[in-house]
């Protein structure tokens, strides 16, 4: 997913796969994918992901269940959870900063608003979601129902 340069988000973002931000947002991001905050982009709210690129702007706590990098001319304000923490000269942290190579993340997103239905926890998608499965058949028939009465 890629939040462009003009964009502004206000809320949450889960996503199952990794994120580019390019615009602003404020909001927590949940990503089982890699974040990437560009040179101009700015977050303000706590980040969960796999891994974490920081080249804008951050306000909030940072947890990574793998490695951050903080990179030149960035910033980052707020709490570090990671495996592996990287920051490069000219970049500004200010926060606390745990660095353990055993810390175990468990990254959960919220599917009740989706409608797959696929529960994803801790980078696994959960198959035992029966009820929403005989929705998803039930509603298929009813489409298929539909589409043959419009062909008469």
């Amino acid at each position: 997913m890629i939040i462009g340069a003009n964009s502004i988000i206000k809320g949450d973002i889960e996503s199952e796969g990794s994120i580019r931000i390019d615009g602003r947002i404020i909001g927590n991001i949940t990503s089982l994918g890699n974040i990437i905050i560009t040179e101009n982009a700015f977050v303000k709210g706590d980040i969960k992901s796999f891994n974490a690129d920081i080249y804008g702007k951050c306000e909030g706590n940072v947890h990574v269940k793998g490695k951050i990098d903080i990179h030149q001319n960035s910033s980052l304000m707020g709490d570090i959870i990671a495996k592996s923490f990287n920051t490069k000269e000219g970049s500004m942290f200010k926060g606390n900063c745990i660095v353990d190579p055993n810390e175990e993340l468990v990254i959960t997103i919220d599917s009740t608003n989706s409608n797959t239905d696929a529960n994803l926890v801790d980078f696994v998608k959960s198959s035992n979601n029966k009820q929403n499965k005989e929705k998803d058949q039930s509603n298929a028939v009813n489409d298929k129902e539909h589409e043959n009465k419009k062909a008469y």
